[in-house]
């Protein structure tokens, strides 16, 4: 069944005086503290602040079947922020007792728990097969329509005519009129109970069964890219938004999709740059903060419950393309957008709680359901660089370099991810041939001297089977790497993979980074700061090209990996990722 199934008081819509609306994002949820679960979403800006805010309980039982729960619903009055405007992040809380008690699904929460060894296609659509079961609350915003506006102006400010009774009628006809539109143009509203067992600290010491999905670089759709209809047929959408609809199927219609509970963008959310230069704003708001308020309005809102997190890391588009400090710049060297964009980066950032690593840093870490991440600033913290000192110039400052090495030393003997927006490896083709052409590289291997410490890190704490995740290059691939002593030293090689995400959108061929760049298979030396000498030995790269998105799945034998393109969905693996050996190195 699709839609919502409910009980409502009547009234008629001529003489209603309130309107209800889904807000304008969809609404991030966090682990809950103090007895209260910290909510991120946005306010529709064209209706302006609401009057009031709804809690409606509700359950979704898979698809677009959602039922309203025979229980009461909760209206308070909304209190405008003192600082900021309708449209703009809104951050707030909700006492846990005000939730309905989810059903028990099981250790993934309410989605499918997967048979890893089974050979079935779980990417096969399948809508009518209810096996989630999620309770929660409908978080909708209650608006005086203008007739009460202007009943309530004759009345001196006092609604003497919405007395207790009359105004559950209103809230109720309200509700009714809402309710009878398709669950996409509501549904990006509901926030599943905090009792399912999804919190991002719910399993940091037992098995892994995980599920997420890699995505990056969308640039963004233009006036004739509109696609009706995308949201109930994902084939139904143009070009620029394609990638996106798909990603969107997958999560809320497949049985592999319903196990993803985590989303990663590893960079170029938003093109603020997008024309070049040619027609690009000059207003730090419409620029920064208006894009990344239309990406989370946009298909992304829709993503399903089971997608339970959605994290980012900011790169060079969310500033300018290929950005770094240059000498004789104005604002110390960071040019007219550096500190606009950053702020805007952190405002919208997707977290409804505390990020672990302190307020303003892009570069932070969780774990979640039994792995560890760490999240990157491979953008924000880079010196310039110069012919004098290419060899030396820092791509990430000496505080997240030890931060990260100390995450490794904290999370041995669990699957561990570093995401990172540049491309740690493989290294471009010219930079193998000439080490000074790192110059010319916009990734790791252009910052030489930093990707010798993730190198030297990894190698020093035994980092075996980490996962680079990565994206910009706008291809997708993935390959295999092993760091050994140079000496002849018995310690075994440490082990690796990097898996790089394609762009959802990228229309412009130039931008795709041609394999023959790629330097892979390779092997190179270098000196890691304690003075050992190490070398690297990088495997084949295996090629995906395509706009698209990656899915990892992730388990005690190690990570199957699928990059999602149109046409039928692989049941096969793409890619099968080992640890803690891998033997396809070189």
């Amino acid at each position: 069944m699709s839609g919502a199934r409910h009980r409502t008081a009547r009234t008629a819509i001529s003489g209603l005086l309130i309107g209800a609306e889904a807000p304008g994002h969809r609404v991030e949820r966090a682990a809950p503290v103090n007895g209260r679960v910290p909510l991120l979403t946005a306010l529709r800006p064209e209706r302006g602040w609401p009057h009031w805010l709804l809690w409606v309980p509700m359950r979704w039982r898979g698809g677009w079947d959602y039922e309203r729960l025979p229980l009461p619903w909760r209206l308070e009055a909304f209190v405008p922020p003192g600082i900021g405007r309708p449209g703009e992040p809104w951050r707030g809380a909700v006492d846990v007792e005000h939730f309905p008690a989810s059903p028990s699904q099981g250790p993934t929460g309410g989605a499918p728990v997967l048979d890893l060894d089974s050979d079935i296609d779980n990417d096969v659509d399948n809508d009518n097969d209810n096996n989630v079961d999620l309770s929660g609350l409908l978080f909708l915003a209650l608006y005086l329509e203008p007739r009460a506006l202007a009943m309530e102006g004759a009345h001196r400010g006092v609604m003497h005519e919405l007395g207790k009774d009359e105004l559950q009628a209103q809230v109720e006809g309200a509700l009714e009129q809402l309710l009878v539109l398709p669950p996409h143009c509501w549904a990006h509203g509901f926030v599943p109970s905090p009792d399912a067992p999804d919190a991002p600290d719910a399993s940091v010491s037992g098995d892994v069964d995980l599920c997420f999905v890699l995505a990056a670089c969308q640039y963004p759709p233009g006036l004739l890219d509109v696609s009706p209809g995308w949201e109930l047929d994902a084939d139904e959408a143009g070009p620029a938004l394609a990638s996106l609809a798909r990603l969107h199927r997958f999560t809320r219609s497949t049985a592999r999709g319903q196990a993803c509970s985590l989303v990663l963008f590893a960079g170029d959310q938003i093109y603020a740059d997008a024309s070049g230069g040619l027609a690009d704003s000059r207003s730090g708001v419409e620029r920064y903060g208006r894009a990344y308020g239309e990406f989370k309005a946009g298909p992304i809102r829709l993503l399903p419950p089971t997608v339970a997190r959605l994290v980012h890391a900011p790169d060079d588009h969310e500033i300018v393309d290929n950005w770094e400090p240059t000498p004789g710049a104005s604002h110390g060297g960071k040019g007219p957008w550096f500190d606009v964009a950053r702020q805007a980066a952190w405002d919208h950032r997707w977290e409804a709680g505390a990020r672990v690593g302190g307020p303003g840093l892009m570069w932070h870490e969780f774990d979640w359901r039994g792995a560890a991440f760490f999240i990157a600033d491979a953008r924000g913290e880079r010196e310039a660089r110069r012919v004098a000192n290419w060899s030396t110039a820092r791509l990430w400052s000496i505080a997240q370099r030890d931060a990260f090495e100390d995450w490794l030393g904290r999370t041995q003997g669990r699957p561990r991810f570093l995401l990172s927006g540049s491309l740690p490896l493989p290294r471009r083709r010219a930079t193998a041939e000439h080490p000074a052409s790192c110059l010319r590289s916009d990734a790791w291997d252009g910052y030489p001297h930093s990707l010798h410490e993730l190198l030297g890190a990894i190698w020093r704490q035994r980092a075996t089977g980490l996962v680079f995740l990565s994206g910009d290059e706008h291809r997708s691939g993935w390959l295999s790497a092993r760091i050994e002593a140079v000496d002849g030293e018995d310690r075994a090689p440490v082990r690796l993979h990097s898996v790089h995400s394609s762009a959802l959108y990228a229309p412009w061929p130039f931008a795709v980074t041609a394999a023959e760049e790629l330097a892979a298979p390779d092997a190179f030396e270098f000196v890691e700061p304690g003075g050992r000498r190490l070398r690297c030995v990088v495997g084949a790269w295996h090629d995906h090209p395509g706009d698209g998105f990656a899915v990892l799945r992730v388990s005690q034998r190690g990570v199957d990996l699928w990059f999602d393109r149109a046409g039928p969905a692989r049941a096969a693996p793409d890619g099968r990722l080992s640890w803690p050996a891998c033997d396809t190195a070189g």
